[in-house]
Protein backbone atom coordinates (compact mmCIF):
# COMPACT_ATOMS: atom_id res chain seq x y z
CA UNK A 1 0.00 0.00 0.00
CA UNK A 2 2.90 2.53 0.83
CA UNK A 3 4.21 1.68 -2.61
CA UNK A 4 0.96 2.92 -3.97
CA UNK A 5 0.82 5.61 -2.21
CA UNK A 6 4.19 6.82 -3.08
CA UNK A 7 3.26 6.31 -6.42
CA UNK A 8 0.48 8.38 -6.49
CA UNK A 9 1.99 11.14 -4.92
CA UNK A 10 4.88 11.12 -7.93
CA UNK A 11 2.10 11.31 -10.15
CA UNK A 12 1.27 14.32 -8.11
CA UNK A 13 3.90 16.15 -8.81
CA UNK A 14 4.73 15.12 -12.32
CA UNK A 15 1.86 14.73 -14.17
CA UNK A 16 1.19 17.87 -16.35
CA UNK A 17 -1.49 20.59 -15.12
CA UNK A 18 -2.86 20.52 -18.38
CA UNK A 19 -3.95 16.58 -17.71
CA UNK A 20 -7.10 18.06 -15.44
CA UNK A 21 -6.89 22.28 -15.74
CA UNK A 22 -6.88 24.97 -18.11
CA UNK A 23 -3.40 25.53 -19.84
CA UNK A 24 -1.91 28.35 -17.61
CA UNK A 25 1.48 30.84 -19.10
CA UNK A 26 4.35 29.86 -17.82
CA UNK A 27 4.24 32.84 -15.24
CA UNK A 28 0.89 31.23 -14.03
CA UNK A 29 3.08 28.02 -13.22
CA UNK A 30 5.18 29.41 -10.74
CA UNK A 31 3.14 31.91 -8.94
CA UNK A 32 1.30 31.23 -5.82
CA UNK A 33 -2.41 32.69 -5.25
CA UNK A 34 -3.22 34.43 -1.60
CA UNK A 35 0.88 35.06 -1.19
CA UNK A 36 -0.26 38.49 0.67
CA UNK A 37 -1.75 36.82 3.33
CA UNK A 38 -0.94 34.58 6.45
CA UNK A 39 -1.39 30.82 6.05
CA UNK A 40 -3.58 31.04 8.73
CA UNK A 41 -4.96 34.56 8.58
CA UNK A 42 -8.06 34.00 7.79
CA UNK A 43 -8.84 31.30 10.15
CA UNK A 44 -7.54 34.34 13.03
CA UNK A 45 -10.84 36.46 11.36
CA UNK A 46 -13.14 33.25 12.19
CA UNK A 47 -11.85 33.49 15.66
CA UNK A 48 -11.85 37.35 15.68
CA UNK A 49 -15.76 37.38 14.55
CA UNK A 50 -16.52 34.37 16.65
CA UNK A 51 -15.11 36.35 19.95
CA UNK A 52 -17.35 39.73 18.91
CA UNK A 53 -20.47 37.65 18.39
CA UNK A 54 -19.91 36.46 21.92
CA UNK A 55 -19.57 39.49 23.47
CA UNK A 56 -22.66 40.84 21.67
CA UNK A 57 -25.03 38.06 23.32
CA UNK A 58 -23.70 38.00 26.79
CA UNK A 59 -24.71 42.01 26.46
CA UNK A 60 -27.85 41.45 25.00
CA UNK A 61 -28.61 38.66 27.69
CA UNK A 62 -27.08 41.42 30.47
CA UNK A 63 -29.69 43.57 29.07
CA UNK A 64 -26.37 46.09 27.90
CA UNK A 65 -28.66 47.76 25.47
CA UNK A 66 -25.49 50.74 24.24
CA UNK A 67 -23.16 48.08 23.64
CA UNK A 68 -25.67 46.17 21.97
CA UNK A 69 -26.92 48.93 19.63
CA UNK A 70 -23.22 50.52 19.16
CA UNK A 71 -22.15 46.98 17.96
CA UNK A 72 -24.02 47.57 14.66
CA UNK A 73 -21.92 50.10 12.33
CA UNK A 74 -23.39 53.60 11.82
CA UNK A 75 -25.00 53.00 8.95
CA UNK A 76 -25.69 49.39 9.19
CA UNK A 77 -28.90 47.71 7.71
CA UNK A 78 -31.14 45.58 9.50
CA UNK A 79 -33.87 42.99 8.11
CA UNK A 80 -35.56 41.93 10.79
CA UNK A 81 -38.52 39.97 9.58
CA UNK A 82 -41.38 39.76 9.76
CA UNK A 83 -41.26 43.45 11.02
CA UNK A 84 -38.92 45.07 8.49
CA UNK A 85 -35.95 47.02 7.37
CA UNK A 86 -34.05 49.07 9.80
CA UNK A 87 -31.79 51.81 8.13
CA UNK A 88 -28.62 53.14 10.37
CA UNK A 89 -27.89 52.88 13.91
CA UNK A 90 -30.79 55.11 15.27
CA UNK A 91 -33.83 53.15 13.65
CA UNK A 92 -31.89 49.74 14.81
CA UNK A 93 -31.67 51.27 18.08
CA UNK A 94 -35.08 52.33 18.08
CA UNK A 95 -36.08 47.61 17.43
CA UNK A 96 -33.50 46.97 20.34
CA UNK A 97 -33.87 49.18 22.92
CA UNK A 98 -38.13 48.68 23.47
CA UNK A 99 -37.37 44.73 23.16
CA UNK A 100 -34.64 44.40 25.48
CA UNK A 101 -36.40 46.62 27.88
CA UNK A 102 -39.87 44.15 27.41
CA UNK A 103 -37.91 41.66 28.90
CA UNK A 104 -36.60 39.47 25.85
CA UNK A 105 -33.71 37.60 27.29
CA UNK A 106 -32.15 34.32 27.40
CA UNK A 107 -30.79 34.75 23.47
CA UNK A 108 -28.97 31.30 22.37
CA UNK A 109 -27.02 30.45 18.96
CA UNK A 110 -27.21 27.12 17.59
CA UNK A 111 -25.69 25.70 14.33
CA UNK A 112 -23.12 28.46 13.75
CA UNK A 113 -21.37 28.44 10.43
CA UNK A 114 -18.91 31.21 9.73
CA UNK A 115 -17.47 31.95 6.06
CA UNK A 116 -14.67 34.56 5.86
CA UNK A 117 -15.04 36.43 2.54
CA UNK A 118 -11.67 38.22 3.20
CA UNK A 119 -8.82 39.58 6.17
CA UNK A 120 -12.16 42.53 6.92
CA UNK A 121 -15.27 40.60 6.08
CA UNK A 122 -17.14 37.69 6.99
CA UNK A 123 -20.91 36.05 7.16
CA UNK A 124 -22.09 34.26 10.22
CA UNK A 125 -24.78 32.37 10.20
CA UNK A 126 -27.19 30.33 12.83
CA UNK A 127 -30.28 29.21 14.63
CA UNK A 128 -31.61 31.13 17.24
CA UNK A 129 -33.67 31.21 20.89
CA UNK A 130 -34.40 33.41 23.38
CA UNK A 131 -37.31 33.33 25.97
CA UNK A 132 -40.02 35.09 23.75
CA UNK A 133 -39.05 33.12 20.66
CA UNK A 134 -37.06 31.45 18.29
CA UNK A 135 -36.14 31.77 14.44
CA UNK A 136 -33.01 31.81 12.00
CA UNK A 137 -30.03 33.78 11.12
CA UNK A 138 -29.63 34.40 7.86
CA UNK A 139 -26.43 36.16 7.61
CA UNK A 140 -24.96 38.85 10.39
CA UNK A 141 -22.12 40.43 7.99
CA UNK A 142 -19.15 41.30 9.68
CA UNK A 143 -16.42 44.20 8.59
CA UNK A 144 -13.54 45.66 10.66
CA UNK A 145 -13.92 49.19 10.42
CA UNK A 146 -11.52 51.72 11.91
CA UNK A 147 -9.98 48.35 13.82
CA UNK A 148 -13.23 47.24 15.45
CA UNK A 149 -15.30 44.35 14.28
CA UNK A 150 -18.85 45.59 13.67
CA UNK A 151 -22.02 44.26 12.27
CA UNK A 152 -22.91 46.11 8.39
CA UNK A 153 -25.89 43.78 7.63
CA UNK A 154 -28.30 41.52 9.50
CA UNK A 155 -30.89 39.42 8.34
CA UNK A 156 -32.48 37.42 10.70
CA UNK A 157 -36.48 35.97 10.76
CA UNK A 158 -38.74 35.10 13.68
CA UNK A 159 -40.36 31.32 13.26
CA UNK A 160 -42.21 31.19 16.40
CA UNK A 161 -43.42 33.72 19.41
CA UNK A 162 -44.38 31.79 22.83
CA UNK A 163 -47.24 32.70 24.37
CA UNK A 164 -45.79 32.36 27.73
CA UNK A 165 -41.63 33.14 28.17
CA UNK A 166 -39.78 29.76 28.13
CA UNK A 167 -36.48 29.21 29.92
CA UNK A 168 -33.19 27.48 27.94
CA UNK A 169 -30.39 26.31 30.43
CA UNK A 170 -28.40 25.68 26.86
CA UNK A 171 -25.24 27.59 27.24
CA UNK A 172 -25.89 30.15 24.75
CA UNK A 173 -22.17 30.16 23.25
CA UNK A 174 -21.81 26.55 23.33
CA UNK A 175 -21.63 26.68 19.02
CA UNK A 176 -18.88 29.26 18.97
CA UNK A 177 -16.91 27.30 21.27
CA UNK A 178 -17.27 24.02 18.88
CA UNK A 179 -15.87 26.10 15.99
CA UNK A 180 -13.26 28.03 17.84
CA UNK A 181 -11.73 24.81 19.19
CA UNK A 182 -12.46 23.42 14.89
CA UNK A 183 -10.30 26.24 14.05
CA UNK A 184 -7.45 26.55 16.82
CA UNK A 185 -6.99 22.34 15.57
CA UNK A 186 -7.08 23.20 11.07
CA UNK A 187 -4.52 25.89 12.55
CA UNK A 188 -1.67 23.67 14.38
CA UNK A 189 -2.97 21.28 11.25
CA UNK A 190 -1.62 23.88 8.63
CA UNK A 191 0.86 25.38 11.03
CA UNK A 192 2.41 21.49 11.17
CA UNK A 193 2.60 21.44 7.35
CA UNK A 194 4.13 24.71 6.68
CA UNK A 195 7.38 23.35 9.25
CA UNK A 196 7.56 20.36 7.07
CA UNK A 197 6.27 18.04 10.20
CA UNK A 198 4.69 14.96 8.59
CA UNK A 199 3.86 13.15 11.60
CA UNK A 200 1.64 16.18 12.96
CA UNK A 201 -0.39 15.94 9.65
CA UNK A 202 -0.82 12.15 10.60
CA UNK A 203 -1.55 13.02 14.04
CA UNK A 204 -4.71 14.97 13.19
CA UNK A 205 -6.58 12.16 11.47
CA UNK A 206 -8.57 9.28 13.44
CA UNK A 207 -7.34 5.70 12.80
CA UNK A 208 -9.89 4.64 10.22
CA UNK A 209 -9.77 8.28 8.45
CA UNK A 210 -10.52 8.35 4.96
CA UNK A 211 -8.33 11.25 2.54
CA UNK A 212 -9.50 11.56 -1.22
CA UNK A 213 -7.11 13.36 -3.03
CA UNK A 214 -8.69 14.01 -6.11
CA UNK A 215 -7.71 13.17 -8.76
CA UNK A 216 -4.66 10.93 -7.46
CA UNK A 217 -5.44 9.24 -4.42
CA UNK A 218 -8.06 7.86 -2.17
CA UNK A 219 -6.20 6.66 1.15
CA UNK A 220 -7.77 5.01 4.21
CA UNK A 221 -5.96 4.89 7.52
CA UNK A 222 -4.38 6.99 9.72
CA UNK A 223 -0.70 5.67 8.51
CA UNK A 224 -1.00 5.82 4.71
CA UNK A 225 -2.44 9.12 5.30
CA UNK A 226 0.57 10.57 7.09
CA UNK A 227 2.59 8.59 4.59
CA UNK A 228 1.33 10.76 2.12
CA UNK A 229 1.71 13.85 3.03
CA UNK A 230 5.07 13.33 4.91
CA UNK A 231 6.09 12.27 0.95
CA UNK A 232 4.59 14.97 -0.37
CA UNK A 233 6.32 17.40 1.79
CA UNK A 234 9.75 15.50 1.20
CA UNK A 235 9.25 16.44 -2.23
CA UNK A 236 9.28 20.22 -1.54
CA UNK A 237 5.42 21.52 -0.83
CA UNK A 238 5.23 23.95 1.37
CA UNK A 239 3.22 27.55 2.08
CA UNK A 240 -0.33 25.83 2.89
CA UNK A 241 -2.51 28.53 2.33
CA UNK A 242 -6.19 28.68 3.11
CA UNK A 243 -8.57 30.78 1.62
CA UNK A 244 -12.52 31.98 2.23
CA UNK A 245 -12.67 29.34 4.88
CA UNK A 246 -15.96 28.64 5.72
CA UNK A 247 -16.75 26.79 9.27
CA UNK A 248 -19.78 25.07 10.45
CA UNK A 249 -21.39 22.99 13.37
CA UNK A 250 -23.03 19.42 12.43
CA UNK A 251 -23.22 18.97 16.68
CA UNK A 252 -21.78 19.32 19.90
CA UNK A 253 -19.10 17.40 18.27
CA UNK A 254 -18.83 17.26 14.62
CA UNK A 255 -18.01 20.13 12.35
CA UNK A 256 -17.09 20.91 8.85
CA UNK A 257 -14.45 22.68 7.18
CA UNK A 258 -14.33 23.48 3.05
CA UNK A 259 -11.95 26.16 1.55
CA UNK A 260 -10.14 27.55 -1.41
CA UNK A 261 -6.04 25.97 -0.77
CA UNK A 262 -2.68 27.07 -2.34
CA UNK A 263 0.86 26.00 -1.63
CA UNK A 264 4.48 26.69 -4.05
CA UNK A 265 3.16 23.54 -6.03
CA UNK A 266 -0.63 24.18 -6.43
CA UNK A 267 -3.80 25.05 -5.78
CA UNK A 268 -7.10 23.70 -5.28
CA UNK A 269 -10.69 22.89 -3.64
CA UNK A 270 -10.60 21.59 0.08
CA UNK A 271 -14.48 20.47 -0.47
CA UNK A 272 -14.80 18.90 3.67
CA UNK A 273 -12.73 18.39 6.01
CA UNK A 274 -15.02 16.65 8.80
CA UNK A 275 -13.73 17.37 12.43
CA UNK A 276 -14.82 15.27 15.05
CA UNK A 277 -14.09 15.21 18.78
CA UNK A 278 -12.82 11.91 19.64
CA UNK A 279 -11.62 11.69 23.69
CA UNK A 280 -11.34 15.08 24.29
CA UNK A 281 -9.60 15.72 21.05
CA UNK A 282 -10.56 17.32 17.32
CA UNK A 283 -9.45 14.91 14.23
CA UNK A 284 -10.44 14.67 10.72
CA UNK A 285 -12.54 11.55 10.01
CA UNK A 286 -13.08 12.61 6.42
CA UNK A 287 -11.04 14.57 4.02
CA UNK A 288 -11.65 15.53 0.75
CA UNK A 289 -10.07 17.95 -1.63
CA UNK A 290 -9.16 18.50 -5.30
CA UNK A 291 -5.59 19.62 -6.81
CA UNK A 292 -7.21 21.92 -9.56
CA UNK A 293 -3.85 23.28 -11.50
CA UNK A 294 -0.22 22.30 -10.72
CA UNK A 295 2.59 25.02 -10.61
Amino acid sequence: MFNKVSLLIVLFLAVPSSSYAQTTSAKEKISQRYTEQNSTTQHQVALDILAASKVWITNFNKGNKKAVIEAYAPTAVMCAMPFGVKQGRKDIEDFWVPFIESGATNLVYTDVSIEVVNDSTAFLSANWSMNVGRGVIYHEKWEKINGKWSYTYDNFEVLEQYDTPLVNTTDPIASHTVLEEIIRASMQWTNGFNAGKGDICGNGYIENATMNAVPFASIIGKKEIQAFWTKLIADGAKNLIYNNPKFEVLTPNSAVLSADWSMNIGKGKIYQEKWEKKDGKWLLTYDEFEVLKQY
